[in-house]
């Protein structure tokens, strides 16, 4: 008698799941569920790992978190990525603590209500902790799914797939389906040398029969990244460095140097500082370039060091103690520990 995919994906998870040891791995909390989910939105496991243990240390509850100070939760995520997965997270924590008694949606569509859970995350979550039969589609299960399938239109987003998806999701288990899947995805079917041997789903995938995997799933061209060009300043104020927090949008709530469009030379960036409201302006010497490469962008960075008289408002000037302390995004880690081993 033959087996269906979902019996034979779980007997394999069943038999192989210890092996891949993830510290959120077998819980039944909300709270812990919800976090790792979160973190591992874009980011691989093993990265997360101490991230989630310094988390739960700090705030071992959803009320801790919530109470916390929002700079405290940005200087944990720092070096994590995306940090409005960090703002989201804090602002979801504040309105289950406060809105419903720390008492966690019990399902899917509750849990998208929340600040950052989107619908992965959301049918992760009512799966794992609630037993909720909503496929967790992320980039894993749509490459296993659009392979077994042998998909052949376009997959704009994973759940593109939902329906298929909802088809084979088992209803008895669909928390470790969902991770059985992921796991998958992410140890045997991966993008560029899928072990088609080692797979326990094999004789259920289209793609194997065709000796097409690699042409699934189809994806549109990934769209260019924007190139920004950027002058990053250490520019000391009364010997005390003058950063400011962010605003909204990208990286925003993290604190960055004094920073300048393009790649001016040293007149036209005196000439821009002057413009901004700084006075007295002295360029000392450049500092490495630097490269971050975001999803979207790439930002070409070119340093400088300096001082100058004042400063507009907005601009803070601060220590090295303080400096350590402040939330910054790794895509600025070259500049902070120049300016940390700068002496004062």
């Amino acid at each position: 008698m033959s087996t269906s995919f979902s019996e034979d994906l779980l007997r394999w998870y069943d038999k192989n799941a210890a092996a891949r040891a993830l510290p959120w791995r077998g819980e039944r909390d909300p709270y812990r569920i919800w976090l790792s989910e979160i973190m591992l939105q874009q980011t691989q496991a093993q990265t997360v790992k101490g991230y989630y243990a310094r988390f739960l240390s700090a705030f071992p509850t959803v009320f801790a978190l919530a109470e916390a100070d929002e700079q405290a939760v940005l200087k944990l995520w720092e070096g994590l990525g995306y940090y409005s997965r960090a703002r989201n997270l804090h602002a979801a924590a504040r309105r289950v603590a406060g809105d419903m008694g720390g008492a966690f949606p019990g399902d899917a569509a509750g849990l998208r209500r929340l600040p950052g859970v989107g619908p992965y995350a959301a049918s992760a979550i009512a799966s794992i902790a609630f037993g909720e039969p909503a496929p967790a589609l992320d980039g894993n299960q749509a490459r296993v799914l659009g392979r077994v399938l042998a998909w052949e239109d376009v997959l704009k987003t994973p759940f593109d797939l939902l329906a298929p998806a909802l088809e084979r999701i088992d209803r008895e288990r669909p928390g470790d389906y969902n991770q059985a899947l992921m796991d998958l995805g992410a140890s045997i079917c991966t993008p560029k040398s899928p072990r088609c041997g080692d797979c326990p789903v094999a004789e259920h995938c289209r793609a194997r029969e065709e000796d097409a995997v690699l042409e699934y799933p189809k994806k549109s061209p990934p769209a260019p990244k924007k190139e920004q060009d950027l002058t990053i300043l250490l520019l000391y104020q009364n010997g005390r460095l003058l950063v400011r927090r962010r605003p909204k949008g990208l990286l925003g709530g993290l604190y960055e140097f004094v920073c300048v469009e393009g790649h001016p030379d040293e007149p036209a960036l005196a000439d821009a500082l002057t413009a901004m409201g700084f006075t007295g302006v002295q360029i000392e010497r450049p500092l490495p370039d630097a490269k971050h490469v975001f999803t979207h962008r790439v930002w070409h960075m070119q340093g400088r060091l300096g001082s100058c008289a004042t400063s507009p408002e907005g601009y803070s000037a601060v220590d090295q103690d303080q400096l350590q302390a402040l939330p910054f995004p790794s895509a600025l880690r070259v500049y902070r520990e120049i300016a940390l081993s700068e002496k004062q």
